[in-house]
């Protein structure tokens, strides 16, 4: 399998529809935090779910259409052995924030170094923007796998929110996490 990264216009962003951000939630972070670090204690559950969110009101790609798009870095991975349609990942860059909004991998093409792909392009993408020195990634205790992507990528914990989510009934327990890319270093 080959694939490609392009960044295109917001005509295109309901083609993210297509692409499942859904996954399986084994275990959640715990975050103990003190006056000089946080610490995230995986704590396994008894029961697994599967988060989709995209079932959230809030963040489903249809909601979308009403923001202002038009300063946002938008990149689809397309599978060139399939004539690039449909795509089997994308990324969002919310400018002037340089923030990693949205990263996502069809199931049958994660962990082939699509999600990878599309992240090292979005930090390129920022670099080019020459706005800021960093990009912020914004994630939940919930979704451990992205946060442990996002830490072999060479990203730092930065802060957390406890109640970043506490206006929506169905992730007003979820903590906030956010992560760090420096430009510089």
């Amino acid at each position: 399998m080959t694939y490609h990264i392009v960044q295109v216009d917001n005509s295109r962003l309901s083609e993210f529809n297509r692409i499942s951000i859904s996954f399986e939630v084994h275990s959640i972070y715990d975050a103990i935090e003190d006056q000089e670090k946080i610490t995230l204690i995986e704590r396994p559950l008894l029961t697994s779910y599967v988060k989709d969110y995209d079932q959230l009101e809030s963040n489903s790609p249809h909601s979308w259409s009403s923001m202002d798009t038009n300063d946002w870095g938008i990149f689809l991975a397309l599978d060139t052995t399939d004539n690039d349609r449909p795509p089997i990942g994308g990324a969002i860059v919310i400018m002037p924030e340089c923030t990693l909004w949205d990263l996502r991998v069809l199931p049958t093409y994660r962990h082939l170094g699509v999600g990878r792909a599309l992240f090292k392009h979005a930090i390129e993408w920022c670099k080019q923007q020459g706005i800021t020195t960093r990009m912020s990634i914004e994630t939940q205790n919930t979704n451990v796998i992205a946060c442990r992507f996002y830490a072999a990528m060479g990203a730092r914990l930065g802060d957390i929110d406890r109640k970043a989510y506490e206006h929506n009934e169905q992730v007003k327990d979820e903590i906030r996490i956010n992560w760090y890319i420096d430009f510089n270093s």
